[in-house]
């Protein structure tokens, strides 16, 4: 019997004792695999595990590339066409897997699942929409007619949550730089980190976020949920078709947070962010999705900021040269590495924004290097905030580098 021919014969027999066995949650997934399983033993006459376990992929699962969410070096799956998909995994280049739906209409059948579980609709008349899979991976898909045919993109949710050590071990960055963040975050800097897409800036912020002490209460924002801190006193909110990152953005400055996270600013949220860092939220963070410039991160918040009205862009940029205290790039390379390439403190002269380098990534040495220190305003407001607690005597803590000097590196627009 043909794969499929047994696939149509299952799903018929099902249905017909089991009515809508397929329309039911996933917390009933265990039940289904049950009656699915004695159907294809019925139809073949013996027991097939790996049989069973195909079928019931494509009847309540994500067909063909179900196998590649439990491979866990995989990142991303990006389904083209029916038959064509590519794979990321983690620390390697695209590849495409030789794997396809049988059609466009199994393919669209597959999507309405996903959307389904969330609530949500995908048609033609809504042919874009946003989901998420029971595991928490992000899911985008694109139907007819804004696509020629249905495009899906998965982005995996992060199974392993990489350590400090993880991430040193990787070069992603060094052990003193690790020592400043850590100090950085308690000493309540604010902190935007930078980069592209896939570059790593969730997993830098959630790094970031452990470093925050346990009797402080956070509010995550976020617009699919993705960073799951472990922290003893955090509430998590995700936005929704009935409400937008920017309701909640200001929804939380009425639940007495000590500190908010802000998954990534794209719009008129980043202005309410930003006021909250200015006044009595400090150490929040959030992420901004740029490739390397500093100005460019300036004027992507602007951008977002000014959709807010009443306020010229010149005001902005002296609002957020006051607020951010740092940015943090991070680079995705060909190679797959990932790297923090610059650390910047963000100062404000004459409500323009200077920017003073503490940490580079010296590409010809493929190494991380200390080239400045915090200002002196920036290392009194991390010693009160820590109640006197010694910094540790590392470079961009004032230590000096060898000849007696420090470095500083000020560069103003």
């Amino acid at each position: 019997m043909e794969f499929h021919d047994l696939l149509k014969r299952v799903r018929y027999r099902v249905v017909k004792k089991c009515g809508d066995l397929f329309l039911q949650d996933r917390e009933d997934r265990t039940r289904q695999e049950e009656v699915i399983r004695k159907e294809v033993r019925e139809l073949v006459g013996r027991e097939d595990t790996g049989l069973e376990k195909e079928v019931i992929s494509y009847l309540i699962g994500l067909g063909p590339v179900e196998r590649f969410l439990e491979e866990p070096d995989v990142n991303e799956i990006m389904i083209n066409k029916r038959n064509e998909i590519w794979i990321e995994r983690a620390g390697s280049k695209m590849e495409r897997v030789d794997v396809e739906f049988e059609s466009d209409e199994e393919l669209l059948t597959f999507v309405h699942r996903i959307v389904h579980r969330c609530g949500r609709r995908v048609n033609f008349n809504k042919p874009l929409v946003d989901a998420r899979l029971p595991d928490g991976s992000r899911v985008n898909a694109v139907v007819p007619p804004s696509a020629p045919n249905p495009v899906v993109t998965i982005r995996r949710f992060v199974v392993k949550y990489f350590s400090e050590e993880d991430l040193i071990a990787q070069g992603y960055m060094n052990r003193e730089m690790a020592d400043f963040f850590r100090y950085a975050v308690r000493g309540r800097l604010n902190i935007i980190v930078c980069g592209a897409t896939g570059s790593g800036k969730t997993t830098f912020l959630r790094l970031l976020a452990s470093h925050i002490p346990e009797n402080e209460r956070l509010i995550v924002i976020e617009d699919t949920r993705e960073l799951a801190l472990d922290h003893p006193h955090v509430v998590s909110l995700e936005a929704c078709e009935k409400a937008s990152i920017y309701e909640l953005m200001v929804n939380a400055l009425r639940m007495r947070p000590s500190r908010i996270i802000l998954g990534e600013v794209r719009g008129a949220e980043a202005f309410e962010l930003l006021q909250a860092m200015g006044t009595g939220h400090e150490g929040s963070l959030t992420s901004l999705h740029t490739n390397f410039g500093k100005m460019e991160a300036i004027h992507r918040l602007v951008r977002a900021m000014i959709r807010v009205g009443g306020m010229t862009a010149e005001d902005l940029i002296a609002q957020i040269s006051e607020t951010v205290d740092m940015t943090v790039f991070i680079k995705k390379f060909p190679d797959g590495r990932r790297r923090i390439t610059h650390v910047t403190e963000v100062r404000s002269e004459n409500g323009r924004p200077v920017f003073n380098d503490i940490y580079r990534y010296d590409y010809a040495g493929a190494k991380h290097v200390a080239v400045g220190r915090l200002s002196d305003e920036l290392l009194e407001r991390m010693r009160e905030n820590l109640l006197g607690e010694p910094l540790p005597a590392i470079a961009p803590f004032g230590k000096k580098q060898e000849g007696g000097k420090t470095c500083l590196s000020l560069h103003a627009l």
